[in-house]
């Protein structure tokens, strides 16, 4: 558990991220946020807080889940939503696998980057959400 736990520390700072969102429309428009993932209490879990294009706002947890052998992170959101994402990792990319949104997320430039690309679906098929580059603020 010691690595799996350990391999966390990369989302820990604060990051702020520029790119494109799109809805179900699948207009693109400006996104823009930042972020910052602390370890919680007792240093098992990471909190991430996520302040994006005013208002969305998100809170999210991840974490090694010993008993299903999974990373996994749970996201609720200022607009009702809450969703809970399988994850895996292989090297610096990272999978988060949900019913309706998944996402890879790929660090970068020794941990400075990370490349987000998110897909949803809206009717059935998986279709582009948004794309964006968070970097490690300070």
């Amino acid at each position: 558990m010691a690595e799996q736990h350990e391999a966390l520390a990369v989302f820990i700072g604060d990051w702020a991220a520029e790119g494109t969102a799109y809805g179900a429309d699948r207009s693109g428009s400006p996104w823009r946020s930042v972020h910052s993932a602390r370890w919680h209490s007792g240093g098992q879990f990471v909190v991430q807080d996520e302040r994006a294009n005013g208002p969305f706002d998100t809170m999210s947890f991840l974490g090694w889940d010993q008993e299903r052998g999974t990373y996994f992170s749970w996201s609720i959101e200022n607009h009702g939503f809450n969703r809970e994402y399988l994850v895996t990792v292989d090297g610096d990319v990272w999978t988060l696998s949900g019913e309706s949104e998944r996402a890879t997320i790929t660090f970068g430039d020794e941990g400075r980057t990370q490349t987000h690309h998110w897909e949803f679906r809206p009717e059935g098929e998986w279709t582009l959400l948004c794309d964006r580059v968070a970097r490690r603020v300070g």
